[in-house]
């Protein structure tokens, strides 16, 4: 990442590079090889998209509790606290209702009424997606993970132990190593 020192003539990505605006200060990197696509298609991604999939279940849950919070108090830290609480009890697999009368009592201090008042939301806009699919469905399953083997775990921790002690050489030759040299 190279720091630009005058304007540059554009912001965002034009051919291999990247120019952005940071703290003050103009910015140029190489153009990520990382696409959208790879991501929601990517084995590597899959807990990203796990977890992308929780938050769009959470985030509708803690609107409702956060539209109860008094005014004063709304801040948008708030708001990230209760999403993030949202999905912790989600993934624990408390319903909906749950959440919000725990939440709502948390925050607000007042039990939920029987029956809410009716909120009229405005149309979305947005053009429809595709579904996220199958790869999406039962992500969140109790399945404990695999024990590595007693192999495996003795390997790294011997080259964890060869690692350290190669660093460890290598860095007391470089600082006994003289500054400078006199010829005799």
């Amino acid at each position: 990442m190279a720091r630009l020192t005058s304007t540059p003539s554009f912001i965002g990505t034009y051919g291999p590079v990247t120019v952005y605006f940071m703290f003050g200060k103009y910015y140029m990197r190489s153009r990520s090889s990382l696409t959208g696509k790879r991501v929601k298609k990517d084995p590597a991604f899959r807990k990203t998209m796990q977890y992308a999939a929780l938050l769009a279940k959470a985030s509708p849950i803690a609107l409702k509790v956060y539209a109860l919070v008094p005014l004063q108090y709304k801040k948008h830290k708030l708001r990230c606290k209760i999403t993030g609480e949202v999905m912790t009890w989600l993934r624990y697999g408390w319903s909906a209702t749950d959440i919000m009368e725990y939440l709502s009592n948390k925050y607000v201090g007042v039990q939920l009424p029987e029956e809410a008042p009716a909120t009229v939301l405005r149309p979305s806009y947005r053009r429809a997606r595709p579904s996220v699919g199958p790869a999406a469905k039962g992500l969140f399953k109790n399945i404990p993970a695999e024990r590595p083997s007693f192999e495996l775990l003795q390997w790294r921790r011997r080259d964890k132990q060869f690692r350290r002690k190669d660093h460890k050489e290598n860095y007391t030759r470089y600082t006994n190593a003289p500054i400078f040299q006199l010829d005799p």
